[in-house]
């Protein structure tokens, strides 16, 4: 895995009103998991592993610690926040030998699945620090 900057594409038109579609029905989803499912946790870090086909959405969830995200495959996978929110949709683009990425505590957001390919990732939640 590589540990570079994320590369994000530009939102056409139609990737826009998809994803501002996925919002509008979505907007008053409660605040869920970050993950899918725990692969191990202990008082130091939680585990996760993310897995969504295409068209397939994370719940909404807060970053509430710092994290690792260690992204597998995928294609393209959407930031979308909260309308109002702070922070910005973006949609990054998954380079073909995967990636990895820190993202920082305090965003609320979904991801979704907006490419063509099945998005695998596993999360490493820093639960101090």
């Amino acid at each position: 895995m590589i540990a570079t900057p994320p590369e994000f594409i530009e939102l056409t038109p139609e990737l826009k009103a998809r994803i501002d579609r996925f919002r509008d029905a979505h907007r008053d989803d409660p605040l869920g998991k970050i993950g899918g499912r725990v692969l191990f946790e202990d008082d130091r870090v939680r585990i996760w592993e993310l897995v969504l086909e295409p068209g397939e959405a994370s719940d909404l969830h807060q970053h509430e610690h710092d994290y690792y995200l260690v992204i597998f495959e995928g294609d393209y996978v959407a930031v979308v926040t909260p309308e109002g929110g702070p922070g910005d949709t973006l949609v990054g683009k998954v380079p073909a030998e995967g990636n990895t990425v820190s993202i920082p505590k305090g965003g609320v957001e979904w991801a979704y699945n907006v490419g063509e390919k099945t998005y695998r990732e596993i999360i490493v939640e820093l639960r101090q620090g």
